[in-house]
């Protein structure tokens, strides 16, 4: 939810940047490219933080009740990992996080975009 909410959100408003900027022709597929690239820092950011805590909720060692002995839910997890290492440490990873989404976030947001203006110019022909 997060991250598709950083995504769509992020990604209007860095296309129209782009646009601003006039770097590309306004109808160039280079500016939602452009915009997803630079929405997909965005997602990274948002969601490395979530990466993080849930990682180490699936990686702590269980009780005989599979209860977490480090960690009651993601919200104990979240306090302890800032307030014994510091927020940073919700960032921990982010380099291979941005490797891991943005590929997927900028490309899916060009393909969107480039289907979604297909799909216009076929319906008003």
């Amino acid at each position: 939810m997060v991250g598709s909410a950083v995504q769509l959100a992020s990604f209007a408003n860095a296309k129209e940047w782009v646009k601003k900027r006039k770097w590309f022709p306004e109808d160039s597929w280079l500016v939602p490219l452009g915009g997803g690239m630079i929405s997909s820092v965005g997602v990274a950011i948002a969601m490395t933080p979530f990466d993080v805590v849930s990682t180490r909720l699936y990686n702590q060692p269980v009780d005989g009740a599979g209860q977490g002995r480090l960690y009651r839910g993601f919200l104990d997890c979240f306090l302890k990992i800032t307030h014994k290492e510091g927020l940073l440490a919700l960032y921990k990873g982010i380099v291979p996080a941005y490797v891991r989404l943005g590929p997927h976030t900028i490309l899916s947001l060009l393909f969107w975009e480039e289907l979604r203006k297909l799909t216009y110019y076929y319906q008003h022909q």
